[in-house]
């Protein structure tokens, strides 16, 4: 049986990971991809941005593929995919953007039972061109996620002047000199390539790969980067203009302490789920899916930060019912 090729998405938060990974899936129709979400917080709430997901636990998407969360250990999840009726050619993990896939990376590269089913094909590292300056002087594990990668994604171009791509550049080759940098907007890679590279060479990466001491399976809400997360829930409607006003001006005076907001929204006298994201100061609002008549609707909005004062910031979100 030939080896099902694996490819890492790593970035951190709001680098666009996700948008990734659904460009991905849309490039390469004749993939059955098989999808791993790794995501810090009390719920998995990317399972539900990655586009046309049906059911729970693995997820079946209408091309075929499948998602799961990584909420066991990887070999059981592996172990589960491989077993599972689905057939699947290439593995898609994508990492949460707090920690450092290097615990991931070391099983394919040193457990003889994962070696002999999985091969890696790629790590790509996706770097938020607008914040990468500022989340490398903060975030140490930004750093760690630039140095394993082998294609370095910089991302959000349209948001940066040239001598801002330039500043960048700089400090990613300063942490990696050996990975291919492809510059991208909207996660997009243009023409490039980024599967079926078998461009993994593990003995080229910094040797603290094998050495990595973060623990993929904490569960708690802050962890030893000090990073918080919230997660609000509300069945009532949220009024539009009401969160509308409160998250630009949440985000304005809370701009160095957090990350990432994101969400699905249920707002009153609409008919489609809105999906919220927000990365440091920047917010985005998309159109999603109609909510089905027998479907529950429900507000779920992840907040990512340090020093998260969280009955404060649950008090203003309640009061942004309709």
């Amino acid at each position: 049986m030939s080896k099902i090729p694996v490819t890492v998405i790593t970035g951190f938060l709001g680098a666009g990971k996700t948008s990734l990974l659904n460009n991905l899936i849309a490039e390469y129709p004749d993939k059955k991809f098989a999808i791993i979400e790794n995501e810090f917080g009390e719920e998995n709430i990317d399972s539900s941005l990655v586009e046309n997901i049906q059911s729970e636990d693995i997820f079946e998407l209408s091309n075929g593929c499948i998602c799961c969360n990584l909420n066991q250990e990887l070999f059981v999840v592996l172990q589960k995919l491989v077993q599972s009726k689905h057939n699947f050619n290439h593995l898609l993990i994508e990492t949460t953007g707090i920690a450092d896939p290097g615990s991931i990376l070391a099983s394919f590269v040193s457990d003889p039972i994962i070696k002999n089913q999985f091969e890696l094909d790629s790590v790509i590292c996706l770097v938020d061109a607008k914040n990468a300056s500022s989340d490398l002087k903060k975030e140490n594990v930004l750093s760690k996620q630039i140095a394993v990668a082998d294609i370095i994604l910089l991302n959000k171009l349209d948001l940066v002047d040239e001598q801002e791509i330039e500043s960048v550049l700089k400090l990613i080759k300063e942490k990696n000199q050996h990975a291919k940098i492809i510059q991208s907007e909207f996660s997009i890679s243009g023409n490039q390539q980024l599967l079926d590279q078998f461009s993994y060479k593990p003995e080229k990466i910094y040797q603290h790969i094998l050495g990595l001491e973060t623990n993929m399976k904490d569960n708690s809400n802050e962890n030893r980067h000090g990073v918080q997360n919230m997660l609000f829930r509300c069945e009532e409607p949220l009024d539009q203009m009401k969160i509308g006003m409160w998250l630009d001006a949440f985000l304005q005076f809370n701009h160095d302490t957090i990350y990432r907001v994101k969400g699905i929204l249920n707002l009153a006298g609409v008919d489609n789920r809105i999906i919220l994201q927000s990365v440091h100061t920047q917010i985005q609002a998309t159109v999603g899916k109609v909510w089905n008549q027998d479907e529950k609707r429900e507000s779920k909005i992840v907040i990512i930060g340090r020093d998260l004062n969280q009955s404060v910031i649950e008090k203003n979100l309640l009061d942004l019912k309709a």
